[in-house]
């Protein structure tokens, strides 16, 4: 016999020994010792139930029926996952050069529990985990869900949602969308519904290929959705995301994001989303809030503490109503806590110091034109800053009737009650134009300018105002008054009868200067001088 007619005959009884082997072989007798080393691994108990077997080739084929995989001790539900059936394949030529990778991983029936315990610690973090060692997660192929489900609890935020996954097949509406997520349930107290499409789980590792996603959930009375793809779904970028975002009052996103917005009306939004480790944008938004145009930039930086908000905000026709939640006049679709009074004018609502403590802000914000019943604004420039619960407007000017009303407000809400701190100055405003239902003389350029210094304390502006201490002036230069109020204003009993039947008319002024003392929110008159060529 030839040597290699032997190396033939040697290999082909090689061949028949390992196929005989492959035929009586038990698989079912690598169920436990396969269970021990996995669950040593991670610290939770793992048992397949059901028949092993394994299909012997250069990429052989597993499939393991009814793996349960244990939960965490403190959890009152024993397995954390279980899965009817899993089937994978092992490149035994990567396994050689020291890689594990799965070309294919196809589960059939997961049913998956994710849960915070009240200590906020996960169930998807192991005992056994050395989490000063990072983890080699195995390759993957193609992986294939059918008919999974997932539950994730956090009693903590009122938490529990239910999602179905599975793979899709034929992609009718997008081939690139493969993977469906459709789940309702509670977040955060609220009633929730999802439904998303996206790209293969796996696509997800890689940071080359933009992952496509379409997705819209439902809040309670929010509503919001993304379309596009994350450039770098590793993590989370979303240059090309677009993001719709509406709902009845926007004070409502506070217990679902953290982000402290005022009540609103009703608003809606359309922009970019997009996420760069801990800062969210939400940049070129545009939108409306109740009957007013707004639209700029958005970011939110979680990763200062407190959080870090920078905007740059811009309205073309603002309707000065929609900003009352601002100075508590409004409370959007929430109820007050403190129904007001129908004999009270100030807003009476408390602000929250929750939302005042829980960012600082960098904000500005412009509105081209402004919309209001009675005063007459045509422009508006604010400022706002909030640094460790300290609130400042610096400055808020509105224009007005010709001229500029410049404010500047700070609220320490470091304190209870919150104090407040007021300097505003009045410059150039047209008497004709800030009283244009007065009969005023024929020709009347006056004008009126002052300034006003005030400090007070509360939780409300009411409350504000009505402990406000301090000193306000005002200077009006030319403008008229009435005759009567003038005659009066000397005690002239007599000629002032005399207007009375005669009828009153306007008399021109020269200048007029006076002094106001604040005193717990009582304005009395300290000094008032009135030059009128009328003696």
């Amino acid at each position: 016999m030839t040597l290699t007619r032997s190396l033939k005959w040697t290999a082909g009884v090689f061949l028949a020994l390992l196929v005989l082997i492959v035929l009586l072989v038990d698989w079912n007798g690598l169920r436990e010792p396969i269970a021990r080393r996995i669950s040593s691994g991670t610290g939770r108990s793992v048992a397949v139930n059901g028949d092993l077997s394994v299909h012997l080739s250069w990429r052989p084929r597993i499939v393991a029926n009814n793996v349960v995989f244990g939960n965490a001790a403190w959890s009152p539900d024993p397995a954390m996952a279980e899965i009817k059936r899993l089937e994978f394949t092992i490149d035994l030529f990567k396994l050689l050069s020291g890689r594990l990778e799965f070309p294919e991983v196809a589960l059939s029936e997961p049913h998956v529990l994710l849960e915070v315990n009240q200590d906020g610690v996960p169930n998807w973090v192991f005992d056994a985990q050395d989490k000063n060692k990072s983890v080699d997660v195995p390759t993957i192929g193609l992986l294939t869900i059918d008919h999974g489900s997932v539950i994730y609890r956090d009693r903590n935020h009122h938490t529990e949602m239910a999602l179905d996954i599975r793979t899709l097949e034929d992609g009718k509406d997008d081939p690139q969308l493969r993977l469906e997520v459709a789940g309702k349930g509670r977040f955060k107290g609220l009633p929730t519904t999802l439904h998303a499409r996206g790209g293969g789980l796996l696509s997800l590792r890689s940071a080359d290929n933009p992952y496509p996603i379409r997705a819209n959930a439902t809040l309670g009375t929010t509503r919001a959705s993304i379309e596009g793809s994350l450039l770098d779904p590793l993590h989370l970028k979303g240059e090309e995301l677009n993001f719709k975002l509406e709902g009845s009052d926007l004070a409502l996103l506070f217990p679902i994001i953290g982000v402290p917005f005022p009540p609103t009306p009703a608003y809606k939004f359309a922009g970019f989303l997009n996420h760069d480790g801990d800062v969210w944008t939400f940049r070129r938004f545009k939108g409306t809030v109740g009957q007013s145009d707004l639209g700029g930039n958005f970011t939110v930086d979680r990763g200062q503490r407190p959080q870090m908000i920078s905007a740059d905000l811009v309205s073309k026709q603002l309707l000065m109503r929609d900003l009352g939640g601002f100075i508590g006049a409004e409370r959007g679709t929430q109820p007050s806590r403190t129904p007001p009074l129908s004999d009270k004018v100030l807003p009476a609502e408390p602000f929250s110091l929750e939302k005042l403590n829980a960012a600082n802000a960098d904000v500005h914000f412009r509105g081209e034109k402004i919309l209001t019943e009675n005063m007459l604004l045509n422009k508006m420039n604010a400022h706002l800053t909030v640094n460790d619960g300290v609130l400042k407007l610096a400055p808020l000017d509105f224009g007005i009737a010709g001229g500029n009303l410049v404010s500047r407000i700070e609220m320490d809400g470091r304190h209870l009650p919150i104090a407040i701190h007021v300097d505003t100055t009045a410059k150039g405003l047209h008497l004709d134009q800030l009283f244009p239902t007065f009969r005023l003389a024929d020709a009347n350029t006056g004008t009126l300018g002052g300034r006003a210094r005030l400090a007070g304390h509360g939780n409300s502006v009411a409350q504000m105002l009505a402990s406000a201490n301090g000193e306000t002036a005002l200077i009006m230069d030319g403008g008229s008054v009435g005759e009567l109020v003038l005659r009066l204003s000397n005690l002239d009993m007599a000629n002032s009868l005399l207007v009375m039947l005669g009828g009153d008319r306007q008399v021109p002024i020269r200048c007029m200067v006076g002094n106001f003392k604040a005193i717990d929110g009582v304005f009395s008159v300290q000094d008032l001088v009135l030059d009128t060529p009328k003696h």
